[in-house]
């Protein structure tokens, strides 16, 4: 009988190891998204902070154990299986009724300040700005995904005023939030893909989502800010418009993507994040050796010297002390030793 184990859905964060590092982690990060050779595989689980203002309530509350609501009015249900929320979709039930029903916050009223004397900056790490939803899991979430997919296709117009008006929303919150806790870079989180195919076409795509999607992109550049795009289920179909109009500096993707194909095509333009085999990582069976073995793997599969730019950036995942931290060690120091020509 295979080995039946569970993959957490939120695992705990462990501790970054100590060490001395020839470049701070945060440099060695920047360096990956200026798509310049970094000195050893960044690990973004190290390196990166999220920056996420208390009082932006784009999103519930991830750590109350209890339903809530955004500032949007959506319902979000506590799930005890997933250990999360779920939005229900009941602002509206059509998208022709958002101008009526959905409701933008007054951003000039929002206490920005709150919560920044208790915010401690970590200098040896990129600090990201998290913009929330983004806005076709917005639609999803206020009218329910089934009227989402059929609104946008049969409804396109609507839509597009709609994916208008949050973009916009979310330019303004950049400012903001730029100007009072000033992150390297701006993270925009929004699934176009199940685990298959695209949720819609391109020709869609482009008629719905694309200009305000480039609106914001151009508006967090502007700021001097790196770009995160995130996008799960297999995005290929999206990768022209992310690299060439979003001009994303990092791509947070899962590895049912083809990576090898991004980073020889789009290697120098963008740089995408690596997640490491869950069914590898939690596995009671892994041992340590095996862990080094796969973080080897990765190197020499997707590293630096195998392409243009900056090759792809580990994501540390795992609930193990001796697996995790036997492939973090093995990630560092074999990289470090594979790069130092570069």
């Amino acid at each position: 009988m295979a080995n039946l184990f569970t993959i957490p859905v939120l695992p705990p964060r462990m501790p970054a190891p100590e060490r001395k590092y020839p470049i701070s982690p945060r440099e060695n990060f920047l360096r990956a998204l200026r798509h310049e050779k970094p000195m050893w595989m960044p690990n973004n689980t190290f390196a990166m902070q999220f920056v996420v203002p208390p009082a932006y309530k784009d999103a519930p509350d991830f750590m109350i154990k209890d339903d809530s609501y955004d500032w949007f009015g959506t319902l979000y249900k506590y799930e005890e299986a997933q250990s999360g929320p779920t939005p229900m979709g009941n602002v509206f039930e059509e998208i022709g009724e958002w101008r009526e029903k959905f409701i933008f916050p007054d951003l000039s009223k929002v206490d920005w300040k709150m919560g920044l004397d208790k915010f401690v900056r970590d200098p040896d790490k990129v600090q990201m700005g998290h913009l929330g939803n983004g806005t076709f899991e917005r639609l999803h979430m206020s009218e329910g995904f089934e009227n989402a997919l059929c609104d946008i296709l049969l409804e396109p117009d609507d839509c597009r005023d709609f994916f208008q008006a949050l973009d916009r929303y979310k330019i303004e919150a950049v400012k903001y939030m730029f100007d009072v806790w000033k992150p390297d870079m701006f993270g925009n989180y929004d699934d176009w893909s199940n685990a298959r195919a695209p949720f819609f076409s391109t020709e869609t795509f482009e008629n719905t989502l694309l200009d305000s999607a480039v609106e914001l992109s151009e508006a967090v550049r502007s700021k001097g800010c790196h770009y995160m795009i995130h996008c799960c289920g297999f995005m290929e179909a999206w990768l022209p418009y992310i690299v060439n109009d979003l001009k994303a500096d990092l791509l947070e993707i899962q590895s049912i993507n083809d990576i090898r194909m991004i980073l020889d095509k789009y290697g120098s333009k963008t740089t995408p994040i690596y997640p490491p085999d869950p069914y590898i990582m939690y596995n009671p069976e892994t041992t340590p050796e095996q862990a080094r073995a796969y973080a080897r793997s990765i190197v020499d599969n997707y590293g630096a010297h195998t392409c243009e730019g900056s090759g792809a950036v580990c994501k540390l995942i795992g609930s193990r002390p001796d697996i995790y931290y036997a492939f973090e060690d093995e990630l560092f120091n074999y990289s470090l030793e594979v790069y130092k020509n570069l």
